[in-house]
Formats: C-alpha cells, structure tokens, sequence
C-alpha cells in the first residue's frame, strides 16, 4: 500500500484539480470557431463530391460521355493537365485515382458530421468576423458549446489530418513516377492548373489543424486560463 504521505505536492495540486474539475456540473468542451473554417469547408465539400462523382462515374463522365457536358465539361481540361484524371490512367487501369477517392468519401462524411454538430449548436453568425485576424483565428468572446463538440472537433481533426497525408501521397505519387501525369505540361499550366489548386489542399487543412490541435491540447491540459495554484 502507497502512503499518502509519499504523494508529492504537485501531485497533490493535480489531483485536485482533476477531482474540481471532474465535479463540475455538466463540463463541455468549448470550440472556438474561425470563419475561415466553415468558409472552407463550404467552398471545398461542394468541389470535392464533385470530383468524386467524376471519378466513380468514369468513363461516362470523361469527354464523349453521356455525363460530361455539362456537369464536368471543366474535366476535359484538367484531364489532358493531370492524366491520373485523364484517359492514359483510365486506360492503363490505374486504380491509384478511384483509391484516393474512396477516402474522399470517408473525408467528406467526417467533414459533414463536424458542419452538422456547429450548425445544431447555439453558434451565431459563423461567417462574421471583424477583422483579419478574427476571420482566421476566431473570437474568443464567440465560442460554441454544445453536446457533442469535443466529439465533433476529433472528428474534424482527424479528418483534417487523412486531407494532408491524401494530398502530400498524391504529390509524392507523382514525384516517385517520374511525374508521369503532369510531366507533360509547361511551367505556366502546371502551376496555375495543377500545383495552386492542389496546392490549397495543404495550405487550408494545415492552418486548421494547426488551430485545432492547440485547442484539443489546451483543453486537455485544463484549459488555457487554467493557473497553476
């Protein structure tokens, strides 16, 4: 049997803090939400089920099918940029395409599941903001706390985490092959067609879970107004 004697005063302090906080009535996770976060996700989810819906649909939805026009007409382009998207992949029966495509879906579930919780929460106004600052790091003032948050911000941030390794394997795929789906193209078209759009899959999902890894943090470690006794 330990002594309690032997408990150290850290350890001690710790301990009743972990027992305060544990007997509050009803602790909920509180999530701070920058607009740029729901921004995003209301821009990317519509063009990623987009391009899901090209992918599972090939080859009716690629040039000369009965889908392409006019639904993903802006395809015959990208696909003669991008040939993974193009007839060489589809053709050669590459399954890497309609692979990472398969963790869009899963992507976009969790993304949804994260919008679904925010918007039946009591969150007001998640598109305003009042300065620059605001828009991407939120307001401290404007927090959401609902049931299910803490859920719903793991969910988001696993997500974030399967966006940014999905994407850097595309980049890597192509970089391993010798660029044999985009090698073909010039300087100008390949940064404005391929490496900028793509390139916005690393740049949101980063800053976000970035954010959002500092909150999960925080709020494990007791909260960030939390001072030590």
């Amino acid at each position: 049997m330990v002594s309690t004697r032997a408990t150290t005063n850290g350890s001690t302090t710790s301990a009743k803090k972990a027992s305060s906080r544990h007997g509050a009535s009803n602790p909920r996770f509180r999530h701070k939400i920058p607009p740029m976060f729901i921004i995003w996700l209301t821009i990317s989810l519509p063009l990623v089920m987009w391009d899901t819906g090209y992918i599972f649909l090939r080859p009716h939805s690629m040039p000369g099918g009965k889908y392409h026009v006019p639904i993903w007409k802006p395809y015959a382009l990208y696909g003669s940029v991008d040939y993974v998207y193009g007839w060489p992949a589809w053709d050669s029966h590459s399954g890497f395409t309609a692979a990472q495509a398969s963790l869009n879906v899963a992507e976009t579930l969790m993304y949804l599941y994260y919008m679904v919780v925010v918007w039946g929460s009591e969150a007001k106004a998640l598109y305003g903001f009042e300065s620059v600052g605001t828009l991407f790091y939120g307001n401290h003032e404007k927090v959401v706390v609902g049931e299910g948050m803490a859920k719903a911000v793991l969910v988001l941030f696993s997500a974030l985490v399967m966006t940014i390794s999905k994407t850097v394997l595309y980049w890597l795929n192509e970089y391993f092959s010798g660029f044999a789906g985009i090698g073909h193209n010039s300087a100008w078209n390949l940064f404005w067609l391929w490496i900028l759009p793509n390139g916005l899959w690393l740049i949101f999902p980063t800053y976000m879970l970035v954010l959002l890894g500092n909150e999960l943090v925080a709020g494990l470690d007791g909260g960030p107004d939390e001072k030590e006794e």
